[in-house]
């Protein structure tokens, strides 16, 4: 009776984590969180798979592969959280390249430094990087919970923002404890008590259900929307006045250029809440974050600043901190990304392009 009950739970957990994997792939083209969250969710599934009882027995040489997909759960819920909080991130090769070196390692720990370290003749080497390998993975889920952390007051999808709160408290707790339980079982050779790998199994089916009921919920923006700027949606009247000044504000009064400005402090400036400036910006603007918007206009000022002939001789510091950038770096990474080339290129290539048509 308990080896039956082990199976329906573990089955729900199976079922509930592919199709979460499924409907991420079926509605993520071209999203930054879709296929890092497909994976995580078959890792998911992989792990349920591989803890069963005697499960090594009956998978055959099916164990490698799905072992070696499990023990990388923790570095695609890092990359999960990385293209869900973090617009225009994709996956790059050095990203595949973190996963193929942790599931070589959790192989070597998982078929090889446990069987050694539970007969008595794992070496100190070996239990050293056995253990830390969990260590490792920890870190990966303290990873995951700083995506949700980054930007978080600049976030202006007002649904995104809870979901971060949500996704540190719940999930990256959940993760974390598992890790811990299982450095623990793996320190004192003992396994989870049954009651305790049930409530996991159930608790896997409900969070893989609960995600795919949002991400399939019809609604205005799905929590998994791609981060390009959007077509702005009709603002009341009431908003319409707080976009009159904030437009007077960046326009005029060039509030913009001010170093380390915040929402907070801008909807102080303006009057008005910031949970409303947020909703303006977002709404009536169609940006996703409040630095993407002080960005679009700085990016905008230093571009004709470095364009003008009068200002040839001006350094490119100079300029960053005329439109508000409080370090050169964080100036030419703005640039570059909005505009494909570093500023000092950009003035090269306007001064060329000048030359060449006289």
């Amino acid at each position: 009776m308990p080896e039956t009950i082990d199976i329906v739970f573990r089955s729900a957990a199976v079922m509930s984590a592919l199709l979460f994997a499924g409907s991420l792939v079926a509605a993520g083209h071209n999203r930054p969180a879709a296929l890092p969250g497909a994976l995580f969710a078959l890792a998911v599934a992989a792990f349920v798979v591989t803890s069963a009882p005697n499960s090594h027995s009956y998978l055959g040489a099916w164990v490698y592969p799905l072992t070696a997909l499990c023990v990388t759960k923790a570095v695609w819920f890092w990359l999960f959280a990385r293209g869900l909080f973090q617009d225009k991130k994709r996956l790059q090769a050095r990203h595949f390249a973190t996963c193929g070196a942790i599931a070589v390692a959790g192989l070597w720990q998982q078929l090889v430094f446990l069987q050694a370290y539970r007969v008595g003749v794992a070496t100190p080497f070996e239990m050293f990087f056995g253990f830390g390998f969990d260590a490792i993975l920890f870190v990966f889920v303290i990873l995951a919970i700083g995506e949700a952390l980054h930007d978080l007051p600049a976030d202006l999808v007002e649904q995104r923002r809870h979901l971060r709160l949500v996704f540190i408290g719940v999930t990256g707790g959940y993760l974390g404890v598992a890790l811990i339980v299982q450095s623990l079982n793996l320190l004192f050779g003992t396994n989870t008590a049954r009651t305790l790998t049930n409530a996991n199994m159930a608790l896997i089916s409900i969070a893989s259900l609960s995600a795919t009921w949002l991400l399939l919920q019809v609604r205005a923006e799905s929590w998994l929307a791609t981060a390009c700027v959007e077509t702005a949606t009709p603002l009341s009247k009431a908003e319409q006045l707080v976009l009159a000044r904030l437009e007077q504000a960046f326009e005029q009064d060039r509030l913009y250029l001010e170093d380390s400005l915040t929402i907070g402090a801008l909807a102080a400036r303006l009057g008005t809440r910031e949970h409303i400036l947020r909703r303006v910006i977002n709404r009536g603007l169609a940006y996703r974050n409040f630095n993407d918007f002080l960005h679009a206009w700085r990016i905008r000022e230093a571009c004709e600043e470095l364009t003008r002939p009068d200002q040839a001789r001006q350094p490119v510091l100079s300029i960053a901190m005329k439109v508000g950038y409080g370090s050169i770096g964080a100036f030419n990474r703005a640039f570059k990304a909005r505009v494909g080339m570093t500023p000092t290129d950009f003035r090269r290539q306007q001064v060329e392009g000048t030359t060449s048509s006289r």
